[in-house]
């Protein structure tokens, strides 16, 4: 466990809205322009595409229902859909300061990549659409040796406030008119043949399934001079569970029934 910086709770509210492997490769934002994007590091796709054969969606969009909405215009291109993007989170979650939290460049791109990645080990820095969050991880001495210090939980108090309290027909209703701009994104990344609803169901399956140790929790600190759990059970957990893990077992709770809610949603009339 790293110094505290999970972006969890500000990439909760993106995921939200637009939803909420190990060695490195570059991932290229290729556009026809006369000035290259930025490339963003990712993790490579589990299976090149050339071996992965054309799969129809095991969650279909069409089969989501959010409520109905107002028409809205064309969608602009992928690589110039930031503002339009970075817009539709302000105006769901009604909080100009959300503009501040987010990553000026590839909000969608990056987010795409960053729920790809959360089932890993490691999630790098360069995924995030959210800016790390201030302060630092918080422990103190217990009896049993050092803890996660109840500080630490509380730190997350409004963000998780903000999150259980969007309207989720509201935030389907969005992810559903930025889906095409995030299929193309998740095509790029390297699944040409998958379906990027499909695997945001798969990746909220596997952030629910997170454990959730009850307070204190121990930890130590690794040779690197980071803090880990002392639980090899709880190390051991993947970068989005440990995200989870993180808030505090009120909080993980509150953000998991949260994200109940979204993975019913998305996955449309199948059980």
């Amino acid at each position: 466990m790293e110094e505290e910086r999970s972006p969890l709770l500000r990439m909760a509210l993106l995921a939200v809205v637009i939803v909420g492997a190990g060695s490195g490769a570059w991932y290229v934002l290729q556009k026809p322009a006369p000035k290259a994007p930025t490339p963003i590091a990712v993790p490579p796709p589990a299976e090149t595409p050339a071996a992965a054969a054309p799969t129809a969606p095991q969650y279909p969009v069409e089969a989501i229902r959010p409520p109905p909405a107002a028409a809205e215009g064309p969608l602009p291109d992928l690589f110039d859909s930031d503002a339009y993007v970075r817009d539709a989170l302000v105006a769901l979650f009604a909080q100009p300061q959300l503009a501040q939290w987010l990553v000026p460049e590839h909000l969608v791109q990056r987010f795409v990549a960053f729920v790809d990645a959360l089932p890993n080990r490691k999630v790098s820095t360069n995924l995030w659409p959210a800016k790390p969050a201030s302060g630092r991880f918080f422990v103190q001495q217990g009896d049993a040796g050092t803890v996660i210090g109840p500080a630490n939980s509380a730190r997350y108090d409004a963000h998780v406030a903000t999150l259980v309290g969007v309207d989720t027909g509201a935030a389907v209703a969005v992810y559903l008119r930025l889906y095409p701009l995030l299929q193309q994104a998740y095509r790029d990344l390297g699944y040409p043949d998958r379906h990027f609803n499909d695997r945001i169901v798969a990746v909220l399956d596997h952030l629910l399934a997170a454990p959730e140790p009850g307070a204190p929790v121990s930890v130590t600190m690794d040779d690197q001079g980071n803090w880990v759990y002392a639980e090899a059970a709880l190390e051991s957990a993947s970068a989005g569970q440990k995200f989870l893990m993180r808030l505090g077992p009120k909080h993980e709770a509150a953000v998991k029934a949260k994200l109940r809610e979204f993975r019913t949603a998305l996955a449309g009339a199948r059980p």
